[in-house]
């Protein structure tokens, strides 16, 4: 069988300390779980269901004009344009040509931008101005463009997107694909000139387009009917394809004639499709501001109509919650948003209306608000005014005719003296206040605008989850954005040049000292040429004012001082348990490993730490947030049929992760000073690492005793820190070969094991793991008859104090081992296995002794087992302290000497593995009695080959002559007893070793009523003419036996 094992170092080992991994763990839980006591959105809207829905936006602290804060932030902008380009020249000399319509708009998911000339469409990279694509093969005019993501399955796997085109005539459906190579982020585009398919328009005017995660595509029209276009995989492009449904009918429309249901009913155009992906609702808004819920079901398969809300209804519940203000404060409605279940459990959609007032809604009623329920309604829950309505604004947003929502921040395009406005509206420099505040501010636009959009990363570990997630200085890490505190301070940064400037206290002042020092982190620890300078000066701003650590009262509220609480200024009421609890659950296996007064996080500290600590665990925790409590493995069914252990992650995201890791083992191995201890400290004792690290008896703690408290802190997180970096580098290797397939070799329990692992527990406590999952590697290559020299390299590069240079050289013995099985030339597999002996004999006693000496016995190699064995017997007691504990006469007391000898006795173990196997094929082909003439003359060869199976004993014999030629006594100690064991008395007294007469009257002094040996010793005096002695120990049996 080609498999090896991974050794499990005892000598000279570099693992962390369990102490130091039990500390570090303890503050990453402590700063997790005070990010998950942010306040969610429903929280800051203080819903009461008995006095219904509330409002805000009136009064001065909800819209804090960042200018008049203290100490003067001037000229701090949340937003402002970063560039103009402009449109590509062979666009620009079409517009000479247009004669009826023209339309611009934005693609962001694919980073295009795109604009129709009547029939024609043209598509670009909005940020590098080139890669124009074209389509000039319709011949009416374009009247709406979408671009939306196609069913899995239905095309071949290279069409990325849809992009679809509707005329007054027809609806035509293009293929997109991506050639690699090309200039833009996702490569060349291409648009296939054969459309996938068309469709009639049967008369209606499609306005909007909108299409789901799933593929599914809506299509809303001028007429106020909502159609869905279903298509699906087919042999061939012939038959019903796909069609066009009316989901705006019921079943029996068909009854009334189309002209008498036009007749009837009021035109009502649909303006506007949102979908919330993540809870499969799709919501509908119209000309008028009336807005509808469908229900898609809970996977995303079915379709049924809900509510629908008309805007006079939706304006009176306004005015009944902010009784102050008018109608016309409120009307019309100019857009909505669905939001996703990460943004809020319980709110979900947001609507703005011209004024740039939101409305909050949610599809259950105020008495229920539960998380993520299906629709049954649409209830009002929160209004909430623009600037504008508060004594300190005067001035407010009008004629709002775009907008855009997401994630607590929104966009306003609005129209002044015939000049558009941005206005932005975000709660990111508020992320813990427990009243709804927001900062805003307003750029002006040099043109109209005609299309907005976010340009949005979305990281595969956000992906279909139905938790609300943290605010987003939180989560920033774990997403390709960064939140507005980064952006703010990168400013201050560069124009104060990182000194020490009024604006830049001031931010420490908002933030807090804690959590602008984890902001200022992530500007010191970015590796980027063009990030050289503002890390200089967020390095600089990191230690200016993240304040010393310092010796204070007993204070319950400061989680990262010992073991006690911690919790910043801005941070008031938690959010409540059971959120905490379902947004991230404990695991239950390291509260299990540690004792009870070390996970508590209510025992009181006299110790504050630094601002600088704690900075580094709130960043370090916002890193690893999203993996911290997932299951490493799930069984997932891929075909329907055959289910196989997969990742929770993927190698991109094992990457992601690890460039913010990387970036802050980095930045804390260059500032050695945050854990530097003084060299009496240097190893400091194990107590230091427990949670009352100094004595709580002691009443008079100094300043240098909560010094030295942090930087035992800091150091174990230093640690820490690497170790995590090479357990996610190698769950990236191992994602990268093929990972289904390596859990799959694994025994059933080991992958029950990593299906109910946490990668909390897989870093702190199941480092077992990572060495059964780098052996299942090594052994995959072996199996393939791939050379070890490369994995073996990039696992010494990503985790060498999981994979060490015995690891590999190791690694590298078993491959040639295996590769000498097929050599038939007696003198190259000569040289191979005396090759990989001393391979293993470099790396001893840090080798896996048994497997290897398994492979030397499979060759025949038996002379590469002993020498292999006496070497790491020398190398484990290389002062013979198991020969001196045998030898004396008195050992009882000498436990050091009994440890050595039963270190020795484990080692031989291999060669008596060794004998039983030469035994076991000796009984089998009856071979001759052993102890005859010697059949080999002794040599320097490994192998005992070109002996046929008639001559096994002879074999036996000249391994046992090769044992006992060595010096070393224990050994010869175990190859006695061996043959006892064997009833090989006759063999045994022809031996005319010194080392036989001490091992026989040390056993007859150990054991006295062990009549079988004392029979031996006689015999052994008899043979060798010593009758007196023989005489004697004859007398002594006799009067034993009676």
């Amino acid at each position: 069988m080609n498999t090896i094992s991974v050794y499990n170092q005892t000598v000279d080992n570099p693992q962390i300390p369990v102490q130091k991994m039990e500390l570090a763990a303890r503050n990453i839980e402590k700063a997790l779980l005070t990010d998950s006591n942010a306040p969610r959105l429903i929280d800051l809207m203080n819903i009461n269901p008995q006095t219904g829905s509330t409002a805000s936006g009136l009064t001065d602290q909800d819209y804090p004009i960042l200018s008049n804060m203290p100490l003067t932030m001037n000229n701090m902008n949340q937003i402002k344009c970063v560039n103009n380009v402009p449109l590509p020249p062979e666009i620009v000399d079409h517009f000479t040509h247009v004669q009826c319509h023209c339309m611009m708009g934005l693609f962001a998911e694919i980073s295009r931008a795109w604009l129709t000339v009547d029939s024609d469409i043209y598509v670009w990279t909005y940020e590098e101005n080139n890669d124009l694509a074209y389509f000039d093969g319709i011949n009416e005019t374009i009247l709406c463009v979408g671009l939306v993501k196609p069913k899995p399955g239905v095309f071949h796997a290279f069409i990325k997107y849809l992009l679809v085109l509707t005329t007054a005539v027809d609806i035509i459906v293009l293929g997109v694909t991506f050639t690699e190579g090309g200039s833009g982020p996702m490569g060349e585009i291409q648009l296939i000139p054969d459309p996938v398919f068309t469709i009639p328009t049967d008369g209606v005017t499609i306005s909007t387009i909108a299409g789901t995660s799933g593929g599914r595509l809506f299509l809303g029209t001028k007429e106020g009917c909502l159609y869905e276009i279903s298509y699906q995989a087919e042999s061939g492009w012939f038959g019903k394809r796909c069609k066009k449904v009316n989901l705006s009918t019921s079943a029996l429309s068909f009854l009334v004639p189309s002209f008498l249901n036009a007749a009837l009913s009021e035109e009502d155009g649909i303006c506007q499709i949102s979908v919330d992906n993540s809870r499969h609702i799709l919501y509908t808004l119209t000309e008028k501001g009336s807005i509808e819920v469908c229900d898609l079901g809970e996977k995303g398969n079915s379709f049924s109509r809900i509510t629908k809300i008309s805007q006079t209804t939706l304006v009176n519940q306004a005015m009944n919650t902010v009784k102050t203000l008018d109608s016309q404060n409120f009307r019309p409605i100019v857009g909505i948003t669905a939001l996703e279940a990460y943004e809020s459990g319980s709110i979900n959609l947001v609507a703005v209306s011209q004024t740039g007032v939101r409305f909050y809604m949610s599809v259950a009623s105020l008495s229920n608000l539960q998380p993520n329920q299906r629709p049954y309604t649409l209830t009002l829950v929160h209004v909430r005014l623009p600037p504008g309505y508060s004594a300190n604004v005067t001035v407010r947003p009008r004629a709002v005719h775009m907008c855009h929502y997401r994630d607590r921040n929104l966009i306003l395009i609005s129209t002044v003296n015939e000049k558009d406005v941005l206005w932005c509206m975000s709660s990111d420099l508020f992320p813990f206040s427990q009243s709804f505040m927001e900062a805003y501010n307003t750029v002006n636009l040099d043109g109209p605008a005609l299309a907005i959009a976010e340009v949005r990363h979305d990281i595969h570990l956000y992906s279909n989850t139905t938790q609300e997630a943290p605010p987003m200085v939180v989560r920033q890490h774990a997403e390709a954005r960064i939140s507005m505190p980064v952006d703010l301070l990168k400013q201050i940064l560069k124009e104060s040049r990182g000194l020490d400037s009024e604006a830049l206290k001031t931010f420490f002042l908002i933030q807090k000292e804690d959590q602008a020092s984890a902001t200022s982190l992530i500007l010191a620890s970015l590796d980027s040429d063009d990030n050289v300078e503002v890390a200089e000066y967020a390095t600089r701003a990191f230690f200016m004012f993240g304040r010393e650590p310092r010796v204070t009262p007993v204070n319950p509220t400061n989680i990262f001082s010992g073991s006690s609480m911690f919790s910043p200024n801005i941070i008031s009421t938690p959010a409540p348990h059971q959120y905490q609890q379902n947004l991230y659950p404990q695991s239950p296996s390291l509260s299990q490993t540690l004792s009870p007064h070390q996970t508590s996080f209510e025992m009181s500290s006299p110790f504050t730490f630094s601002s600088r600590h704690n900075g580094i665990c709130l960043y370090f925790a916002r890193i690893v947030r999203l993996i911290w409590h997932r299951i490493c493995v799930e069984r997932v069914c891929m075909d329907g049929k055959t289910v196989t252990n997969q990742s929770t992650i993927t190698s991109e995201d094992c990457i992601y992760i690890l460039n913010n890791l990387t970036a802050l083992r980095n930045f804390l191995m260059h500032n050695t000073q945050l854990s530097t201890v003084s060299n009496a400290l240097a190893n400091p004792p194990s107590c230091m690492y427990n949670n009352t690290s100094m004595n709580a008896s002691r009443v008079n703690h100094t300043l240098q005793d909560a010094q030295l408290e942090e930087r035992v802190s800091l150091d174990s997180l230093k640690s820490f820190v690497v170790l995590c970096c090479q357990i996610i580098g190698l769950w990236r290797i191992l994602c990268e070969h093929q990972f289904h397939s390596l859990i799959g070799a694994l025994p059933e329990n080991q992958q029950q094991i990593l299906q109910n692992t946490t990668f909390q527990d897989l870093i702190l406590l199941r480092q077992d793991i990572c060495s059964i999952l780098i052996m299942t590697l090594i052994n995959s290559y072996l199996g393939d008859n791939a050379s070890v020299d490369s994995i073996s390299s990039k696992l010494r590069e990503v985790c060498p104090h999981l994979y060490r240079t015995e690891d590999a050289a190791f690694s590298k013995a078993n491959e040639i081992l295996k590769a000498t099985r097929t050599i038939q030339n007696i003198d190259e597999r000569e040289e191979m296995l005396f090759s990989a002996l001393q391979l293993c004999k470099s790396i001893a006693p840090n080798i896996n002794l048994s497997e290897i000496c398994r492979e030397f016995t499979a060759l025949r190699a038996y002379k590469a087992v002993i020498e292999l064995c006496l070497h790491c017997g020398q190398k484990i007691d290389p002062d013979k302290i198991a020969e001196n504990y045998y030898n004396s006469d008195n050992n009882t007391a000498d436990q050091e000497g009994f440890n050595y000898y039963q270190k020795r006795m484990k080692i031989y173990k291999q060669v008596l593995n060794m004998l039983d196997c030469l035994y076991v094929e000796q009984s089998k082909n009856q071979a001759p009695n052993i102890i005859q003439d010697r059949y080999y003359t002794t040599t320097q060869a490994i192998l005992l080959d070109g002996l046929d199976q008639s001559h096994v004993g002879s074999e036996m014999q000249q391994v046992m002559n090769d044992i006992l030629d060595s010096p070393d006594q224990i050994l010869h100690m175990a190859l006695y007893e061996w043959m006892v064991t064997k009833n090989m008395a006759s063999d045994l007294i022809k031996i005319g070793k010194p080392s036989l007469e001490t091992y026989l009257k040390h056993t007859t002094t150990q054991h006295p009523n062990n009549i079988i040996v004392m029979d031996l010793l006689w015999k052994f005096y008899e043979s060798n003419g010593n009758h007196t002695s023989a005489a004697k120990m004859l007398s002594t049996l006799a009067s034993r036996t009676g």
